[in-house]
């Protein structure tokens, strides 16, 4: 675990043990996803829902995030947003996160 890593974790664990504490001054508080208003129910079988949970976690990111992202990609790439080097590189980087984590799975 590199020096930076274990000072966020360290911080996350702080910041976990007492969530009341108040800010620190200086410190700005955002809620960049606030904005965001409409919510939309999908149903996945337990199959998908495994599968989903499962690339969420190789790519280190919650599920809901993972789906979203995949959405607003495809979104941006049907409206000529994303050009297609682009949109490989996103996919290359995502599969080599997917496979750092069959490789870390694998290794245990």
């Amino acid at each position: 675990m590199s020096k930076i890593e274990k000072l966020i974790r360290e911080e996350l664990e702080a910041t976990e043990s007492n969530p009341d504490a108040p800010l620190a001054s200086g410190v700005k508080r955002s809620r960049p996803n606030r904005v965001r208003s409409t919510v939309y129910s999908i149903r996945f079988n337990v199959e998908e829902v495994a599968a989903i949970q499962e690339l969420a976690a190789a790519a280190s990111l919650p599920a809901s995030t993972l789906v979203r992202s995949w959405i607003v990609e495809r979104i941006k790439s049907e409206q000529g947003e994303t050009g297609d080097v682009e949109t490989e590189l996103q996919a290359i980087q995502f599969h080599l996160s997917h496979l750092q984590h069959q490789i870390a799975k694998n290794s245990q």
